[in-house]
């Protein structure tokens, strides 16, 4: 079966846990990157070498083919450089110290669990809501990139926001704010959200 996979992040399938722990990024990622990353690679500061942390620009750094790759902080550039050897030209923080082994492990579990910048708390409406809306959740988890969220609305008219990761040819699949996702079939959507998605897709 043929998968368009699109600029978002990936997720599990429609509103059920992704599997991994996702970690608040405002209170336990952005402060590391504040005290360590942000004298070279913030608005604030200065940007060097294209890369901004700052978190309403974080997103372009999020991909696939990206310094940081969704779901696998091994293959992540930025990870890669916090763990080089102080004396080699591509380690980083360049002008301080190494990061702590908590603080890495930190991104780390971040990376793994998504890089979601901006998930939250669901309140009971939300998921009640979420929960309704798809009617085949897999739990299958999936790779994918950074991209926006958009209101989708199934065929029973109820709505929810998430990121659009991947087109099949009878399904979609989704991501909220919260890392949590759905699997939804075509036929569950709305005709606007089914063109959503294919606009999306590029079909």
């Amino acid at each position: 079966m043929k998968r368009a996979l699109l600029p978002c992040l990936f997720l599990s399938t429609l509103f059920v846990d992704s599997g991994a722990e996702v970690l608040d990024y405002k209170k336990e990622v952005l402060p590391i990157m504040k005290k360590n990353c942000w004298d070279c690679h913030s608005n604030e500061k200065e940007v060097k070498g294209n890369v901004d942390l700052d978190p309403g620009t974080l997103a372009d750094q999020i991909g696939p083919y990206n310094i940081i790759r969704p779901g696998k902080p091994g293959e992540s550039g930025f990870v890669e450089r916090l763990k080089l050897d102080e004396t080699h030209a591509d380690f980083m923080p360049r002008k301080g110290s190494p990061l702590a082994k908590r603080e890495i492990e930190a991104i780390e579990a971040w990376i793994a669990a998504g890089a979601i910048i901006d998930g939250a708390a669901m309140s009971p409406d939300e998921e009640k809501r979420a929960a309704e809306f798809s009617s085949v959740p897999t739990g299958k988890k999936v790779d994918g990139a950074a991209g926006e969220y958009l209101s989708w609305t199934n065929a029973a008219g109820k709505v929810i926001e998430a990121r659009l990761v991947s087109l099949d040819a009878d399904s979609v699949k989704l991501l909220l704010k919260t890392g949590r996702a759905y699997d939804v079939r075509l036929q569950d959507l709305s005709p606007e959200s089914v063109a959503q998605a294919k606009k999306l897709a590029g079909q």
